[in-house]
């Protein structure tokens, strides 16, 4: 086992890493299961994928799981994204810890998330993260982000945490990239350059 895989397992259930099955790229039908071998040399902290929060996954949640449950989430989407990037390999985890899929439904009062961004710098601090750039994923949790970074800096002492964001790949964002994997690895990369 991968000493990141041991280093990070109390955070099993609800994080994973950008690793999938090897593939030239990943579609709906595509088999994203978390590969949780042989990722010595693959698993690292420079960079950091972070959603709004874990959504619902049909049946008993496993290990590693979240962002590799299949096309119900366009979990797809990331793994095309991420494939053949400095990215891949990097930790993903959620800035809250609510387990829902309707992200219109979110307790985002400010008790919860100043909670749920302690979580998060614990996260950053048994990664041993000195200075990842974030990859925040979607609008919502940009804007939930930016309000408590000044946490997170502080927790990790930083001057300032680096990061940038992308287009949520989720089916309800399909406005933006057309339910096509490809076209949200372009503007994910587009996204990616000035980082």
């Amino acid at each position: 086992m991968s000493s990141l895989l041991k280093t990070m397992a109390r955070y099993e259930m609800t994080a994973s890493w950008a690793v999938w099955p090897p593939a030239t790229s990943y579609t709906r039908a595509s088999d994203i299961y978390f590969p949780a071998a042989g990722l010595d040399e693959v698993l690292h902290a420079r960079s950091i994928v972070l959603g709004l929060n874990p959504g619902k996954s049909k049946g008993e949640r496993k290990p590693w799981q979240n962002f590799h449950t299949g096309p119900q989430h366009n979990d797809h989407f990331l793994a095309e994204a991420f494939r053949d990037t400095e990215h891949w390999g990097a930790y993903m985890t959620d800035l809250l810890t609510e387990v829902n899929s309707k992200s219109n439904t979110l307790d985002l009062s400010m008790h919860i998330i100043q909670r749920d961004v302690a979580v998060l710098a614990e996260q950053f601090q048994a990664l041993g993260a000195a200075d990842p750039l974030v990859i925040v994923i979607g609008r919502k949790t940009a804007e939930a982000f930016a309000e408590h970074e000044s946490y997170l800096t502080d927790a990790l002492d930083l001057p300032k945490v680096r990061w940038v964001t992308v287009p949520h790949y989720s089916a309800a964002n399909s406005r933006v990239h057309g339910n096509d994997p490809a076209k949200y690895r372009s503007l994910v990369m587009d996204a990616l350059k000035g980082a």
